[in-house]
């Protein structure tokens, strides 16, 4: 049986009476436009947001093919630079497959833990044993639109997620002066090994995001073989350390990490005349 949503007046407290009706008549708009049963559990967690979904966001929702209610939120916020993460529960105790995929353009984006799109942007993690998370580094506005998981459970479950990409405000001076970012290199056998500190005046500043280039490139960190990508956060400060394996003169480049327009970079050359004595030099 649906769960009741009622309108009381705990809902609407600390809102004026227009607000209260404007609020009630977008909710009633939506409902009218619920067309499957099974659907109706996203656009409820819509309500509870606090949020009057769009016509695009509905129909998004609309996907939604599912018997029990997402417990995840469906519909997410983020601001363009930052990273963005959607949710996708699944019943505990089973071994069930999940795929995330893109309305947008049908793209497959990952399956388990594996990943099918070549935008190293996209990873997937399992943040508990039912809990799979679809990251996003560094959003950007293209990104905004539907998100599908589906399950391989015997209902055919889908969970729908709305992304929307906001833009970022304009950053004061007296903030940027708050962040610093510096990058240092080094050699450790045959592997290039570069720091990145990044330093936050706000101690609880937990959503810092490290964006990583080679020669503008976003460097891609699903290839293990030959990057290995370690964080550590403390206190408003981020220390990411990025090996690369096997360096060799193929490896040269600019290397920069990058955090809300704070960038560090270093020219990197690696010379490797023979395995025992690789050297690496660096151009600032």
């Amino acid at each position: 049986m649906l769960r009741p949503y009622l309108l009381s007046p705990a809902h609407v407290l600390g809102h004026s009476t227009e607000e209260a009706h404007a609020e009630k008549s977008c909710r009633r708009a939506m409902l009218r436009r619920i067309t499957d049963v099974f659907a109706v559990f996203a656009i409820f967690s819509a309500f509870e947001q606090g949020l009057c979904a769009s016509e695009e966001v509905m129909a998004c929702l609309r996907q939604e093919r599912s018997r029990v209610e997402n417990p995840s939120q469906t519909i997410v916020n983020v601001v363009a630079e930052n990273p963005a993460y959607l949710h996708c529960s699944v019943p505990p105790d089973a071994e069930h497959e999940i795929a995330w995929t893109r309305v947008s353009d049908g793209a497959l984006l990952t399956a388990g833990n594996r990943t099918f799109t070549r935008d190293p942007r996209w990873q997937v993690s399992k943040k508990s044993s039912n809990v799979w998370v679809l990251n996003l580094r560094r959003a950007e506005h293209a990104d905004s639109g539907c998100y599908l998981c589906e399950i391989n459970d015997k209902h055919s479950t889908v969970y729908a997620v709305y992304l929307k990409v906001l833009d970022p405000p304009l950053p004061s001076p007296a903030s940027l002066q708050k962040k610093s970012t510096r990058l240092m290199a080094n050699m450790s056998g045959d592997e290039v090994v570069l720091n990145c500190t990044v330093t936050s005046a706000d101690d609880e500043d937990d959503d810092i995001d490290v964006v990583w280039t080679r020669d503008g490139t976003t460097i891609n960190f699903n290839n293990t073989e030959k990057y290995i990508l370690k964080v550590k956060r403390d206190a408003g400060v981020v220390i990411e350390t990025m090996r690369i394996r096997k360096a060799t003169m193929e490896d040269d480049g600019n290397y920069a990490c990058e955090h809300m327009q704070q960038k560090a970079s270093q020219i990197v050359h690696i010379n490797s005349k023979a395995p025992s004595s690789k050297s690496l030099f660096l151009q600032y």
